[in-house]
């Protein structure tokens, strides 16, 4: 987990660029907006697509019935071809879900304010939001840069230690998007904590650690030393990997290199 203390000094930092209210209120953590149109712009078209034919044989059957009473009009013309059932079907179940899946996002939504002007943050919940605190009163404030993790913040009363952190607020998806992890950083640097890298820097470091202890359960398979520059130079490892495999294969003579 990234801590207040950032990453290596190796990692380059950033002024951040968080995500503001109409308000210039600084949100700690994912917009609804951001969390919800990938899905239902891209998401839910698709399911929609899937399960149309079903809403389109519903219709269809509404049509046969308003035909058969004698009754008329745009509508019962206008879904005469099976087209338009279709398009008609595929439109109102993107509606139903997108509606069915905003509603509990938004009842659940939680996000941090930071009012940098007035030095305060407010927790909101849903549509409720929480008396403002003093930004001084943020003792930690820790979260991942990848998606799926969330941000942890203390609470307490600096002038008594030991009730430090009595409150802790979590804040998920931290790591949604650059300018919801940007959101931390800001309140890590108005709460005196040192601010994170940013999260594009945080994920190339994440990979690179992930890709080089792949290396090297790869080199432990064949018994391949491991050095520490293989971790940093994929070249250097995968030259001197190619290299381990021939001489095992009877390829390639032994040598004092990487092998």
């Amino acid at each position: 987990m990234v801590d207040e203390d950032g990453a290596p000094g190796a990692l380059e930092e950033a002024a951040p660029s968080p995500r503001r209210t109409r308000d210039g209120l600084v949100l700690v953590g994912p917009s609804i907006r951001a969390r919800y149109l990938p899905g239902a712009l891209i998401g839910l078209p698709m399911v929609s697509l899937l399960l149309a034919p079903f809403v389109a044989a519903g219709l269809e059957q509404w049509r046969d019935a308003r035909v058969a009473a004698g009754a008329g009009g745009p509508l019962v013309r206008l879904l005469e071809p099976m087209a338009a059932q279709m398009l008609l079907g595929w439109l109102l179940l993107w509606a139903l879900l997108a509606l069915w899946a905003l509603v509990p996002m938004i009842a659940t939504h939680r996000v941090v304010l930071l009012d940098e002007a007035a030095g305060t943050v407010r927790l909101r919940r849903g549509l409720r939001t929480g008396e403002p605190v003093p930004v001084s009163e943020v003792v930690y404030a820790v979260g991942e840069a990848e998606r799926g993790y969330e941000a942890l913040i203390g609470i307490g009363a600096p002038e008594r230690p030991e009730d430090q952190a009595a409150r802790q607020w979590r804040i998920p998806n931290i790591g949604w998007d650059d300018a919801g992890f940007d959101g931390l950083r800001a309140l890590q640097s108005a709460a005196g904590l040192r601010a994170a890298p940013p999260r594009p820097v945080l994920l190339a470091e994440a990979r690179r650690r992930r890709r080089a202890d792949a290396h090297q359960e790869m080199a432990q398979r064949i018994g391949m030393p491991w050095r520490e520059e293989y971790a940093h130079d994929e070249a250097a490892f995968q030259r001197d990997f190619d290299h381990a495999r021939r001489v095992l294969g009877g390829k390639e003579p032994p040598s004092g290199g990487g092998g």
